[in-house]
């Protein structure tokens, strides 16, 4: 759960300021994602999207220490009351229910890896390689079993062991190709430090721009290689290129090939398919920024820009003139506390009785003179801090 400050005068008599903290059940900084810095090459973002956010960014990106992979943030804790199992992740496999699409460029970064930790990772992409399911000169798609899986399970997410992502390693509970993770794998938090305003830089606007990214280099990297026409005219009328899903078909229940189909769309690469994307990933990783915008086009740069404005308001403690009360659901209501939830379910917020009773005076007036209210006839003195927390996590939210 998130935590909140806030100073309260306990009551009019006394007008003695109290502050409280509520905290997390798990440390800030255990097991954290660090991505501090995209300029420094130990930080755990993805080398390749580090070095390009370092042209894009102004500066370092904030840490989001509450969505923690070592000791996951969404697993049950110790004494957790019996009932409660649909509000946690299955420990055995945490958020890995989902299979990734490794573009060309990314596998190929996995296979050309001589890190010896990176070794587990790297056979498992083989092991996709030699199976023949799913894979393209695009990437590794995603199964179309899975597919449908997936887009039809309800509350399977973080819970069903049969959606496992192929690139999980049990040893450790790691991630096989984290160093070369996609763009779904390299922005998802199941929490936020700044709730809203974080999920709006990394899975509105972030996750966005490296989406369309990876699908036009993926696309710019086939035409560098000279995959025959007939193959290519074949590729372009598959479902992959078209980024829609693969249909089922008896081969794919079975988890096998269709070998005339995958033989269409390979041609002279065919057999030669570790080659084709090491060299996919050699011609990307030689590419600047400025480079890549320029091949992914206008979609490209309009996400571009949407990414720096949230990274902007992603640093920025500014609050807004005037709030409201926002859209919230009651997950637990206790007596000096209320666990609400508003931009996200994976992500609630306790916040004391005392605050939840004075929402109401944030009704469109200047925040000053809802503070000042609240001051004046409760007795409660709200900092800043604490009303930016408030709409960070959508509990407030700006009136225009």
């Amino acid at each position: 759960m998130s935590y909140i400050w806030f100073s309260a005068v306990l009551t009019l008599e006394k007008a003695e300021l109290l502050t409280r903290h509520f905290d997390e059940r798990a440390p800030p900084n255990a097991g954290a994602r660090f991505m501090i810095d995209p300029g420094n090459p130990g930080a755990e973002f993805p080398p390749l999207y580090s070095r390009w956010l370092a042209e894009l960014l102004p500066g370092p990106i904030p840490r989001e220490t509450r969505a923690t992979c070592n000791d996951c943030a969404m697993c049950a804790p110790d004494g957790h009351q019996d009932g409660a199992e649909k509000e946690y992740f299955d420990p055995a496999i945490k958020c890995c229910t989902y299979v990734p699409e490794i573009h060309n460029f990314l596998a190929g970064g996995v296979l050309s890896d001589d890190d010896p930790s990176a070794q587990p990772g790297r056979a498992t992409v083989e092991k996709r390689i030699r199976t023949g399911v799913a894979v393209t000169p695009l990437g590794l798609k995603q199964p179309a079993v899975f597919s449908l899986l997936y887009d039809n399970g309800a509350s399977a997410f973080g819970r069903s062991r049969g959606l496992r992502c192929p690139h999980y390693l049990e040893d450790g509970g790691r991630c096989g190709v984290w160093g070369h993770r996609e763009s779904t794998c390299s922005t998802w938090f199941c929490k936020h430090v700044r709730g809203s305003v974080g999920y709006r830089f990394w899975r509105e606007s972030l996750h966005r721009l490296l989406l369309v990214v990876e699908k036009d280099l993926a696309r710019w990297a086939v035409l560098q290689l000279d995959l025959d026409l007939e193959a290519l005219r074949n590729l372009v009328f598959t479902p992959g290129w078209r980024s829609q899903p693969e249909q089922v078909t008896a081969e794919s229940i079975d988890n096998r090939v269709d070998r005339d189909s995958y033989s269409a769309i390979w041609g002279n690469w065919v057999g030669r398919e570790v080659e084709f994307y090491v060299e996919c990933a050699r011609l990307v990783d030689a590419l600047s920024w400025k480079e890549v915008l320029e091949i992914a086009g206008p979609e490209a740069r309009a996400f571009a820009r949407l990414t720096l404005d949230a990274y902007n308001n992603l640093i920025s403690d500014q609050l807004p003139g005037a709030l409201k009360t926002g859209s919230v659901q009651l997950v637990q209501l206790r007596h000096d506390m209320t666990r609400v939830s508003a931009y996200s379910l994976y992500d609630p917020i306790d916040i004391p009785r005392i605050v939840m009773e004075s929402l109401h005076y944030f009704d469109g007036r200047p925040v000053p003179d809802a503070v000042g209210a609240i001051a004046a006839e409760k007795g409660v003195v709200l900092d800043q801090s604490l009303v930016l927390k408030m709409v960070d996590f959508g509990v407030l939210v700006p009136t225009e």
